[in-house]
């Protein structure tokens, strides 16, 4: 097991934890009805449990699924030394990133430099899944919006209650999925080296870590910056969300929860009225996105070139 290896993995799991802190607590903190440190309480309990009890759907997405034959411990480090810049450039920039694509990038970049032999058909449906995602999501959170503002709750007191319970679910079971899918996939590439156990906990601890300490910053762009969240549309934003992240889960596709996430609030807002969208944050968002993955991969390819040739 290599150091270097550990290191920068557990730095990628810090700065993953501040990251994705925002998709249960972001929108908690958007809708003010719970603190931020609530959100991130909840946020740490969820992503456990979800890593601990589903995280395996996702162990073999990578080596096994896209890559027929797994990366050596050379490949491993240079991918999550790539996952680690893209994820502090994002983290520092307070975008949420699709942690998802620059581990899948990187690792389908080092197999191309290295000749290794692929599923293409799997590729294609991870590739699918990434354009349904957000559009999935906002359908999903739209209909649930629009379902509970035809329905309300008699007395504000009661209402507050109510929604205040809701959150805390749908936030619970936001970071679930986020262990499930995100974190299971980061065990999966490096439990080879390091063991799967040891890549469990230090999942566990450097992603916590990194929600306690600086994850605030990045859930002011998801709960505030797209759309200014009420409590019913935080619920429907993190369920549209994290439904479509369970429905990839059980088929062990690995999908950006932050793109579910966002997609979620997008189609909240639009239960309230598309003046609810920033439309700046949106485009930046999808910009980042795309962009992921692709260079990722090429990063991947050169650093191969630097170090091997």
């Amino acid at each position: 097991m290599s150091l270097v290896l550990v290191a920068l993995t557990a730095i990628t799991l810090f700065l993953v934890g501040a990251n994705n802190a925002s998709n249960s607590a972001g929108t908690i903190a958007g809708s003010r009805i719970l603190s931020y440190r609530t959100g991130i309480l909840i946020f740490i309990a969820g992503f456990t449990a979800g890593l601990l009890l589903e995280g395996g759907k996702l162990s073999g997405s990578i080596q096994g699924g896209a890559l027929l034959v797994p990366l050596g411990s050379l490949s491993v480090t240079i991918v999550m030394g790539i996952t680690l810049a893209m994820v502090a450039i994002a983290t520092f920039a307070r975008i949420p990133l699709p942690i998802t694509q620059a581990v899948f990038g990187a690792s389908v970049g080092s197999a191309l430099f290295l000749s290794l032999p692929m599923n293409g058909g799997y590729i294609t449906l991870v590739l699918a899944s990434w354009l349904m995602t957000p559009f999935i999501a906002a359908l999903i959170a739209l209909l649930v919006g629009r379902f509970l503002r035809s329905h309300s709750v008699g007395s504000l007191g009661g209402a507050m209650m109510v929604f205040g319970i809701m959150l805390l679910v749908a936030s619970f079971y936001t970071a679930y999925v986020f262990g499930a899918n995100t974190l299971g996939l980061i065990v999966g590439v490096i439990g080879g080296d390091m063991g799967v156990a040891q890549a469990n906990i230090l999942a566990v601890v450097a992603t916590a870590a990194g929600g306690i300490l600086i994850g605030e910053r990045v859930s002011r762009t998801v709960g505030e910056g797209i759309s200014h969240l009420g409590p019913p549309t935080a619920f429907a934003a993190q369920m549209g969300g994290s439904l479509t992240v369970q429905l990839f889960t059980e088929l062990s596709v690995p999908v950006s929860i932050s793109q579910a996430i966002v997609g979620g609030v997008t189609g909240g807002g639009l239960s309230k009225g598309a003046r609810a969208l920033s439309r700046d944050n949106t485009f930046k968002l999808a910009v980042f996105w795309i962009a992921t993955p692709i260079f990722s991969l090429f990063l991947a390819w050169l650093l191969h070139v630097v170090i091997l040739v």
